[in-house]
């Protein structure tokens, strides 16, 4: 049986990724399927990385709150992260976890000199929302959020991965069915 975790990466619920978190949870229960939801922002989590967690530096201090997280996450077995493009990017409250929480010796070692992905047998997903449309920020910008998130960082770490860009993210009401359609693609590939 898979443990989905649920990463939540924005101020608001109100709008598209709200709307797609709800979808998310509605067939996660209806599915009788166990998961977690980690709203970074109801969290009020501190995304500025300290001097004494600079583990690129030899540095290994870990707070008990991302030695919490570190346990979720290594927990699980499908995750998902929700958030906002913006200036081609992941929020930065989403960069700061990436930084905190997927330290050397968790999410990856060097043998060798070469990398080593620690959080195998793991499938991630991410659902990000732009205002612009989907082919301009696949073609002209590389959909850049979803590379930092899925290829250099949870992907490095060892787990499968998938993105799926929603664009055009303007009017919620005319793009309702288009989230609905999208959820159920997610939890089909996170099955």
């Amino acid at each position: 049986m898979s443990k989905f975790l649920i990463i939540y990466a924005h101020p608001s619920r109100e709008g598209h990724c709200g709307y797609f978190l709800e979808q998310i949870e509605n067939k996660l229960k209806k599915q009788a399927t166990d998961y977690e939801l980690i709203d970074l922002y109801q969290l009020n989590y501190n995304p500025v990385l300290k001097n004494e967690e600079l583990y690129s530096s030899g540095r290994k201090a870990i707070s008990e709150e991302n030695l919490a997280l570190q346990a979720k996450i290594k927990g699980a077995n499908r995750l998902l992260f929700i958030y906002p493009t913006w200036w081609q990017n992941v929020p930065a409250i989403l960069k700061g976890f990436l930084d905190r929480i997927f330290t050397g010796g968790f999410g990856v070692t060097y043998k060798h000199g070469l990398p080593i992905g620690l959080l195998k047998g793991k499938r991630a997903a991410a659902f990000t929302t732009c205002s612009g449309p989907s082919v301009y920020t696949h073609f002209f910008t590389g959909s850049s959020s979803l590379k930092v998130l899925l290829k250099h960082t949870l992907k490095f770490c060892g787990m499968q991965t998938k993105g799926f860009l929603f664009g055009s993210a303007r009017h919620l009401e005319e793009n309702k069915g288009r989230l609905e359609k999208m959820s159920g693609r997610v939890i089909k590939y996170l099955a």
